[in-house]
């Protein structure tokens, strides 16, 4: 965006931000719908099943064996949120994949130009969730899960990236299917390790 649009213009939001308040709200539902029980199972086979997350092969075995399940439960989250009806105030329910069809068939594909004549002040709390930001749950998540405290900022006049971001580049693996229970999990992780022992010792 700020190489079609310019630097300085605010077109992404870098780092933490007000205006982040609504995906921060679906980070905490993705996390206890999906992600917290798959950090549960992975600290267990951690603590108790030989994982060793500093060894890159062990990481490599977590996802041959775990990300295409993973990826299967993430799109079924999201098929389900975009289905889900959202309460709007003096009109009907509706779901996000209905709102976008239809304000994409409604709007354009670009939607509403944002008015020319706003002031910095005006720009500065543009699309903030008021609502969120007195969300204890929201909020709770957030500091969980942004370890360096950058401070509330303001969005105009940022520049490129923050100097740290989060990033774990994933190569999807063949895909395994079929995970029930925390047996499961452990008896699948114990096996494969063991194979891969016999294939290589000193790596795995």
């Amino acid at each position: 965006m700020e190489e079609h649009c310019g630097a300085r213009w605010g077109s992404y939001i870098w780092g933490q931000s007000i205006h982040n308040v609504r995906i921060e709200r679906l980070w905490v539902d993705v996390t206890a719908q999906v992600g917290a029980t798959w950090s549960k199972n992975f600290t267990m086979l951690e603590l108790h099943h030989r994982l060793d997350i500093n060894n890159v092969n062990h990481i490599w075995l977590l996802h041959h064996l775990f990300l295409p399940t993973i990826n299967d439960q993430l799109t079924f989250f999201a098929q389900s949120w975009n289905e889900h009806q959202i309460q709007i105030r003096n009109g009907p329910n509706r779901s996000p994949g209905d709102m976008f069809y239809f304000d994409t068939l409604v709007h354009g594909a670009h939607g509403h130009a944002l008015a020319a004549d706003l002031s910095e002040e005006e720009l500065e709390v543009y699309g903030v969730d008021w609502e969120g930001l007195h969300d204890d749950t929201l909020l709770h998540s957030q500091r969980k899960n942004n370890a360096e405290e950058t401070g509330w900022t303001s969005w105009l006049g940022r520049v490129g990236p923050p100097e740290h971001r989060n990033e774990v580049p994933v190569e999807s693996p063949q895909e395994w299917r079929g995970l029930a229970a925390d047996w499961d999990i452990i008896h699948l992780w114990n096996i494969a390790l063991a194979f891969c022992r016999t294939l290589n010792n000193t790596a795995f």
